[in-house]
């Protein structure tokens, strides 16, 4: 009798412990899910609210927009995703945080999606803070504000740059850049941007003033050289695959733009205010239209500056 109870006494404790490791296990799972539910949620709308940030940056850009650095509560990754499918394409903006909480990092939030954002980074930037700036990009006519950015963790060294550039930069005492005349002067873990003449010494991106072409990752994109320079910033700050897709949606929103154009000229022909530049900006459409990589950007330098100096010439310019 004793050894019966003594057995099921010990069966009624092993019983009791089995159900409260599931209650404890169960209550544990439940926790972490709602503790990676409300990092999802509240990383979803950290994306948003830095989509919202940009915008005055973005709208304050009239040559060259002063250097904004944006502030994380903690360690934060960004990542940058864009598609150039549809009428403009799409820029879109996740973001993941640090936490001691479950997994170190997590999947991002739900990505926010705008059309009308052009931002050049690499694809994730990591960090507590991150230096934004943005210039608007002409073609002839203005066609957007271009955001460039990078984190904190990232240093850039020109070597041999554009006095231009070197004088924007240092006005703008834009953090996370330094200028030298050799690689070798450098700070060490820095990526060095080496123009033209500095090709193959140890660069990590290699800009041929040139060809008006950047050599990065092993890969080689074209820029428009602008009197800004603004895709030659994006070239450099961005990753080529994200540079690329940028630059398609930058064409397809000129295109539609210079439908607008050829609106206002015909409309403004009856009042004695004739551009005569219908033909010219319809070819352009088309040209910018099929759009298919940043090396074609070299053909359309020449209706670019042609549509450029007509309208200059005008009376009563058309932009």
């Amino acid at each position: 009798m004793k050894n019966k109870r003594g057995f099921e006494f010990s069966f009624g404790w092993i019983f009791a412990i089995i159900v409260g490791a599931v209650i404890l296990f169960l209550g544990i799972y439940a926790a972490m899910n709602l503790v990676k539910q409300a990092r999802s949620t509240g990383d979803t709308f950290a994306g948003k609210e830095l989509g919202i940030i940009l915008t005055p940056i973005e709208t304050s850009a009239e040559d060259f927009n002063k250097p904004t650095p944006i502030s994380f509560p903690v360690e934060t990754r960004v990542y940058n995703t864009c598609d150039s499918l549809g009428n403009f394409g799409s820029q879109k903006i996740s973001v993941a945080t640090k936490s001691s909480l479950g997994k170190t990092w997590e999947k991002p939030g739900v990505a926010s999606t705008f059309y009308n954002k052009y931002i050049f980074s690499a694809s994730t930037i990591e960090g507590k803070s991150a230096t934004v700036f943005a210039k608007p990009f002409n073609f002839p006519y203005k066609v957007a504000d271009l955001i460039f950015m990078w984190g904190n963790n990232d240093s850039y060294c020109f070597v041999n740059a554009q006095d231009e550039m070197k004088e924007e930069l240092l006005f703008g005492n834009v953090r996370g850049v330094n200028f030298t005349s050799s690689p070798t002067e450098c700070k060490k873990g820095s990526k060095k941007v080496c123009f033209s003449g500095l090709t193959g010494a140890g660069c990590n991106v290699e800009v041929n003033l040139a060809s008006q072409s950047v050599k990065k990752d092993k890969q080689t994109v074209y820029y428009y050289s602008d009197k800004g320079n603004a895709l030659l910033y994006g070239a450099i700050f961005a990753d080529s695959g994200i540079y690329e897709c940028q630059v398609k949606r930058l064409m397809k929103r000129t295109a539609s733009l210079a439908l607008i154009y050829i609106s206002k000229s015909e409309s403004l022909a009856p009042r004695g205010c004739s551009s005569n530049l219908e033909g010219d900006l319809s070819a352009f459409v088309n040209q910018t239209l099929s759009f298919n990589s940043t090396i074609e950007l070299r053909s359309l330098e020449l209706s670019v500056e042609n549509i450029g100096r007509t309208n200059d010439a005008l009376s009563c310019k058309l932009f």
